[in-house]
């Protein structure tokens, strides 16, 4: 991966960072150590009911000039690895150019009842909007 590819992932993490903060109020930080562990690329820096429900996702940001369906295949399965890697649930955090961020996350994160699943086919794609939502009236109310 080059420099340019690098700071281009660095300030989508930032970006995704800063709505996260300004929707939940919970301070998300890169994770240094993700190239080397090949872990998840953001970590919860805080404290709180919101912070604590977030803490059970293992967030991959990408940030693309074009999204596809092979694209979201592809960061799909790393979300997954990284995620299985360790103990948590796969979110995928993504923006094409001038389009606003989604997030996917599994569809038994929206309803508890639906079996968990995590393939793609089984997600949820959801605005920031959407997203502060499910953190805040269901998971915080686990």
């Amino acid at each position: 991966m080059g420099a340019k590819s690098r700071r281009k992932g660095a300030g989508a993490e930032r970006e995704f960072a800063g709505l996260v903060h300004d929707w939940l109020g919970v301070r998300l930080v890169r994770n240094l150590d993700q190239t080397r562990s090949g872990g998840h690329d953001l970590m919860v820096d805080d404290d709180g009911p919101a912070a604590r429900a977030l803490e059970r996702f293992a967030f991959e940001i990408k940030r693309h000039a074009t999204v596809t369906r092979a694209n979201l295949d592809a960061w799909w399965r790393q979300a997954e690895d990284q995620a299985r890697r360790c103990g948590k649930i796969p979110a995928l955090a993504f923006r094409a150019d001038r389009q606003p961020w989604q997030i996917l996350i599994p569809l038994a994160e929206i309803h508890p009842d639906l079996p968990i699943d995590s393939r793609f086919e089984h997600c949820a794609a959801l605005s920031i909007e959407g997203f502060a939502v499910v953190i805040r009236e269901i998971h915080i109310n686990r």
